[in-house]
């Protein structure tokens, strides 16, 4: 089978490393850790895209924080040349992902969001008179890499893909080989494609 295969060179094109870098920079442009990294832009895409060809990506130190509404979360923010990793990682595979989801899926996809999710929510509301709202206590902090992981080689055929998604996720856990963090673009993604998210990657 051939899903997912290929995917790692056009997450290393520089157009790609580009769009991520703008799609990073979103809301955050007058960060320090922004400047610096626009300050020498050229050359610190070229040093990513080195990185990912020889396969030698350097990841983290990440940093937390606590936030407390809706309810109290620890938020892990990877630093800025991280997270324009991320956006070129999904680039690419954000579409793989698409093909999985169910229709009634809003967080961090095109086209929907909570405007969307609010019209949708309406329309239910009107169609049906009881409903019901639940949460999975600590959904992030439950996932298990191993069972993520084998759940995305599924999808990714590319082995270095793969080796990506385990760089990324073996820099965190909040048990042994359990968790991943709140706040990273790739976990959003993950996650909701996950049984017990609001999709499926099975």
């Amino acid at each position: 089978m051939a899903r997912g295969r290929g995917l790692y060179l056009r997450i290393t094109e520089p157009d790609n490393l580009l769009l991520a870098f703008r799609k990073a920079v979103m809301g955050k442009a007058d960060r320090w850790e922004v400047i610096e990294y626009r300050r020498d832009l050229s050359a610190n895409l070229v040093r990513l895209r080195s990185a990912l060809l020889s396969g030698e990506v350097p990841v983290g130190p990440c940093r937390f924080f606590t936030i407390l509404d809706p309810k109290e979360r620890t938020i892990c923010a990877a630093p800025f040349g991280d997270r324009v990793l991320h956006h070129a990682i999904m680039n690419v595979c954000e579409p793989e992902l698409e093909h999985y989801a169910i229709f009634d899926t809003y967080a961090c996809r095109p086209g929907k969001g909570l405007h969307k999710a609010l019209a949708r929510a309406q329309e239910f509301i009107r169609r049906y008179p009881w409903y019901l709202k639940l949460d999975i206590r600590k959904y992030f902090d439950s996932i298990h890499h191993e069972i993520l992981l084998q759940l995305l080689s599924r999808r990714f055929h590319d082995r270095r893909v793969m080796n990506l998604f385990e760089l990324i996720f073996g820099t965190y856990e909040t048990s042994h080989g359990c968790g991943i963090p709140i706040g990273n673009l790739i976990s959003q993604h993950a996650a909701k494609f996950l049984p017990g998210g609001n999709g499926s990657l099975a």
